[in-house]
């Protein structure tokens, strides 16, 4: 599963990235939790534009949130079906958070560091003051990305980010492979990122005294480059 991220990058990045303008300062979030607002990526027109919206789609009166949908069914269930169809989205990350087990977390980032783009399914507002909602997609965890948890958020590569952002449904089904370890970083860290009130660097800074399955050389022709 995917239920905290991190986006660190300036907006320069974005541009140099996605091609996207944005126009708002942003600040590095170290520990992005469901129901907090976090940037993504959508296609207006013929431009890609950024906005905010809040992490998890509310399901029901108790507020509870749906903060992933499965690679797998996302096409099937009736919660998802229609944002497949008709609005993907990207969302912009540095890194995410998985536990290896209670207590486990490690953190998860591309080779080079860079900003990378996790599939997702932008839910609009009823009304124009409010803030939409995002779900990001998962899949079946590849390589050492299963050693620390059986699910992986989708990461798409480059090549493939136009195709889900404006491909048809059928188009967009050659972006639901899990992505390779190969391509990523991943170290434990300290178990403060389980609380949620923490949001600094430290967060990622990797932790004494545990195993590390850090891989140091980013491989030759990254997809996600």
């Amino acid at each position: 599963m995917c239920g905290r991220f991190t986006l660190t990058t300036t907006a320069d990045e974005l541009h140099r990235r996605f091609g996207v303008h944005v126009m708002e300062t942003l600040a590095p979030r170290w520990n992005i939790a469901p129901s907090q607002a976090s940037l993504i990526l959508i296609q207006s027109g013929l431009e890609l534009s950024a906005k905010q919206a809040e992490f998890g789609l509310k399901a029901g009166p108790d507020g509870k949130r749906l903060i992933n949908a499965r690679a797998e069914t996302v096409q099937e269930k009736p919660t998802f079906r229609q944002a497949y169809t008709a609005s993907r989205c990207l969302v912009p990350a540095s890194g995410w958070y998985e536990w290896a087990g209670k207590g486990k977390p490690f953190h998860v980032q591309l080779t080079d560091a860079r900003v990378m783009a996790f599939a997702g399914l932008y839910f609009a507002p009823p009304q124009r003051n409010q803030r939409g909602q995002f779900v990001i997609l998962t899949t079946a965890a590849e390589g050492e990305l299963a050693v620390v948890h059986h699910r992986s958020p989708l990461v798409l590569p480059a090549t493939r980010w136009q195709t889900w952002l404006t491909g048809t449904s059928a188009e967009a089904e050659v972006c639901l492979v899990p992505p390779l370890s190969r391509f990523f970083n991943l170290y434990p860290v300290a178990p403060a990122v389980g609380d949620i009130r923490q949001d600094n660097a430290s967060l990622v800074a990797p932790a004494e005294h545990q195993t590390d399955l850090h891989k140091s050389a980013a491989p030759q022709g990254d997809l996600f480059s």
